[in-house]
């Protein structure tokens, strides 16, 4: 059962994907030291398994997923806090740390975690950072890198590694390696630990709540609210559809509707003001605010977004990244992606930074339904979408390597070379992001080629749009989505 409950992440596969991958692990490890990551590697090589870094399982493209089994290495044991320097603001944690109890030691303390993924009860902290975390709060305080100033991490040769001193200055590429691990989604080493810059508590954190009739009336905000003045900590947009969901497993959320979700921090006059700024602007394209009850509930539940996955059982997330003044193109294209695969799907967002808004939709999907998994197709679809208006998906893993060279075009052969210094023995969670291994371990069958990964999404996309009806699992007022 252990075995099982680690073969996948929070992404729905088909049962079939086992035909193709080995996606339970031969052995799952719970370590809690750096020694004894770095023995285990060593072991890996020794027996000649590949060995798989796993955090809170919270990913969505498989990287923490094996393909040929062997080890899996949960690191959530690894979760103690070490040193702690309130002067400096400075505080080092065990990587196997879920994101949301760091913010709460630190609160408790006085201190301020300005940064945490959309998933942070369970992400942990090398999870994250390892898959390129950006999320709330990064909109004034930067991404994953903007935090850390010092890891420790187990090479594939067993060795642990300090990646800087962390005194460092981050601006400057060359002083430190963490770059290098950002991103790396586990590929060229196992992060173990990592001293977190934290910020001082803000004085008043306020959340506000705005509403619009849908999305498409809500479509300049994130464009008028980048191209302001104001600094929010985090700006999101949520579509009806996804409240729509919300509704159907809990009765106490609001009716559907578009809803905009802005919180403020800093000085309690600063932030008065902001907000008596944030209401003309929001006000002067449509919105009305709503009362501080449903904005703190809307806060309190910004962890807990996805419950409608009880509805079918199986639901897709899927995350990208646009400029921010293709988000109102990216609205037009997303609903017409939906509705030619005969889909319902929630398209929600949020602003990283002036230039750049992350947009995550999620759709359910009936894993035994025979035409079920072709609704994957979406994430091929839309991912198409990304690119075409300058943006790109998020996480390459094992499901969706097939967009490597269009990501990072070419990095493609700087990333080889990298992975081939650091891991010439293909050990540590091999067969990812560049390129995909099968279950078989033999000549013309033991690699998927990314092109056919992306074809079979093609032909899922063109079986779906067989579908005889739409996918309709909760009633949208003014019309079908």
């Amino acid at each position: 059962m252990e075995r099982l409950m680690h073969s996948h992440d929070f992404a729905s596969l088909p049962k079939i994907a086992l035909l193709q991958w080995k996606m339970i692990p031969d052995f799952v490890v719970v370590p809690k030291t750096v020694e004894e990551v770095s023995r285990l590697v060593e072991f890996a090589f020794e027996a000649g398994l590949p060995i798989i870094p796993r955090g809170g399982g919270s990913g969505l493209v498989g990287g923490a997923v094996p393909n040929r089994g062997g080890i899996l290495v949960d690191m959530r044991r690894m979760d103690r806090i070490g040193a702690v320097d309130p002067e400096r603001r400075l505080l080092t944690v065990q990587a196997g740390r879920a994101w949301k109890e760091i913010a709460d030691f630190a609160a408790a303390r006085g201190m301020f975690l300005p940064i945490a993924p959309l998933g942070a009860p369970a992400s942990t902290l090398g999870g994250w950072f390892a898959n390129g975390g950006v999320g709330i709060g990064s909109y004034k305080y930067g991404d994953a890198r903007d935090i850390v100033t010092d890891m420790q991490v187990v090479l594939p040769s067993g060795e642990a590694l300090r990646t800087a001193d962390g005194t460092v200055d981050l601006s400057v590429a060359f002083g430190n390696l963490n770059p290098a691990f950002f991103g790396s989604e586990g590929t060229i080493g196992l992060i173990v630990e990592a001293t977190l810059q934290l910020a001082p508590k803000p004085e008043a954190l306020v959340p506000l709540t705005y509403s619009f009739k849908d999305l498409w009336s809500a479509r300049e905000v994130p464009g008028t609210i980048a191209g302001s003045d104001l600094e929010p900590y985090n700006v999101a947009v949520m579509d009806p559809v996804h409240l729509a969901f919300m509704r159907t497993v809990r009765p106490e959320t609001p009716d559907p509707q578009a809803l905009v979700n802005v919180s403020l921090d800093g000085p309690k006059d600063e932030v008065a003001a902001a907000a008596a700024e944030l209401d003309a602007l929001l006000g002067g394209l449509g919105g009305k605010k709503l009362g501080e009850d449903v904005a703190k509930a809307q806060w309190d539940g910004r962890f807990d977004l996805y419950p409608a996955r009880r509805i079918t059982g199986g639901l897709v997330l899927t995350e990208t990244e646009f400029p921010t003044p293709a988000y109102v193109e990216m609205l037009r294209r997303a609903a017409r992606v939906a509705r030619r695969l005969r889909m319902q799907v929630a398209v929600n967002s949020f602003l990283v930074d002036r230039n750049t808004v992350a947009v995550n939709p999620y759709f359910l999907m009936e894993e035994d339904s025979p035409l079920g998994p072709t609704a994957l197709a979406f994430v091929k679809k839309f991912g198409d979408v990304a690119f075409a208006l300058g943006g790109h998906p998020e996480g390459l893993g094992l499901f969706t390597a097939f967009n490597f060279p269009k990501m990072h075009k070419g990095a493609t052969g700087i990333y080889e070379a990298v992975k081939t210094q650091l891991d010439p023995h293909r050990k540590v969670n091999p067969g990812k992001m560049t390129e995909v291994w099968t279950r078989y371990d033999l000549p013309i069958v033991n690699v998927i080629p990314p092109e056919i990964m992306g074809f079979g999404l093609d032909v899922a996309a063109f079986l779906r749009r067989l579908k005889p009806t739409s996918d309709r699992y909760v009633k949208i007022p003014g019309g079908p989505r």
